[in-house]
């Protein structure tokens, strides 16, 4: 049970919880089944600190201070670390959110540490040339199965979806390659983070996205990836057939969007590379 369930539960039976943050700091809101009960925890509680050994190491004392809310039924959505609904077994669980602790992890800094997920959300800076599809496959499969992939537009800018199939290949991936260019001269430098997303839904083959996951486009993106090899510039090694975490990007010199059979990159710069 989250902290804010051991703390309130001493009154009476808990039936839902909400916690989210706003400028005033971490809040939380707690239904019960009566005002009488929620009277009783509110006199007890307020003002009062919760116990040192309910808090997780990272957070130090935590004052309480309470007052009645205008809502009189909360809706919850799913189970998480942010929300609870223990009058219902049969709610969906959002396994990426649960953690355990209702307070916001902090570092060594006192930072907020961003949530893990198996999704990465690129943002692309000085585009000097074209990332496809096709490249991010090529940029990241270096690290493992990438499942889906979804390019887009926002804020004036290049961004791109990248999806794993679990937390820790996504990590191996953004520790390896975030601040790093897909080409030669710092171009389309990487900016990544975890997004919320945990399984994209995509069209299955078009120039903004693609579902690896499905049979028949695994087949179609090998016989593409065989017809590139072959008539790709001596070097030119194919990810996909490296050990899964090592080698990196460091020995794999990526083969840029060029038309040209010698191998020349556009403008004439040098073939690109992972710097």
């Amino acid at each position: 049970m989250p902290i804010s369930g051991q703390v309130f539960s001493a009154f009476g039976f808990v039936h839902k919880i909400a916690t989210f943050e706003k400028a005033a700091g971490f809040q939380a809101l707690v239904q019960f089944s009566d005002v009488e009960t929620a009277s009783a925890a509110r006199n007890a509680l307020d003002s009062r600190s919760i116990p040192r050994y309910l808090l997780p190491e990272h957070v130090g004392s935590c004052n309480l201070r309470m007052s009645y809310s205008a809502h009189t039924d909360l809706n919850i959505k799913f189970q998480s670390h942010r929300s609870r609904d223990y009058t219902n077994p049969y709610l969906p669980v959002n396994h990426t959110a649960m953690d355990g602790s209702m307070q916001p992890a902090l570092d060594a800094d006192g930072k907020k540490v961003e949530s893990q997920s198996n999704v990465l959300l690129g943002l692309i800076e000085n585009m000097q040339y074209a990332v496809t599809v096709d490249v991010l496959h090529t940029v990241f499969s270096a690290y493992g199965a990438v499942q889906k992939i979804a390019i887009f537009e926002k804020n004036g800018s290049t961004q791109a979806l990248i999806q794993y199939s679990d937390i820790a290949t996504a990590a191996i991936a953004k520790e390896a390659l975030e601040g790093h260019c897909i080409y030669d001269g710092g171009y389309c430098k990487l900016r990544l983070s975890y997004s919320r997303h945990t399984d994209l839904n995509v069209k299955a083959f078009s120039d903004k996205s693609r579902d690896y996951t499905l049979p028949d486009l695994s087949l179609m993106v090998a016989q593409k990836a065989a017809g590139v090899s072959a008539s790709a510039p001596a070097g030119w090694q194919n990810p996909q057939v490296q050990t899964q975490y090592g080698g990196g990007y460091g020995g794999s010199p990526y083969m840029y969007p060029s038309s040209d059979p010698n191998g020349a990159s556009p403008s004439g710069h040098p073939p690109p590379y992972y710097g």
